[in-house]
């Protein structure tokens, strides 16, 4: 029996998963998904050689206190993102690895 072809997943440091809707925040969050994409882009953080990938969610879960994003390997769940909470969390976070107490309402 032949195995299935597997996907390829290149390597990379952070997930960062954005809530695009349709509950908690539908006019805000897909253009704030757009912006972390072009963000990342822009400071070169997208892609194999920045480590870091984002990933849209249509729901949470949660459907309150959005837009909601979240950031792997560690767990790190923010609220109320606007474009610049976001910039603020890609320097602090995605870059100098502190994550930004006042935005988080929970960790794993």
């Amino acid at each position: 029996m032949q195995q299935p072809c597997l996907p390829q997943l290149l390597q990379y440091k952070k997930h960062v998963l954005v809530c695009t809707g349709p509950r908690c925040a539908p006019d805000q969050a897909p253009p704030l998904y757009a912006y972390l994409k072009q963000r990342l882009k822009d400071l070169g953080l997208s892609g194999v050689e920045g480590g870091v990938m984002r990933s849209q969610c249509h729901c949470f879960g949660i459907c309150e206190s959005g837009p909601l994003l979240v950031v792997y390997p560690e767990g790190v769940w923010y609220h109320h993102i606007t474009q610049e909470k976001l910039d603020r969390i890609i320097q602090e976070h995605l870059i100098s690895n502190r994550p930004i107490e006042e935005y988080v309402f929970h960790k794993n």
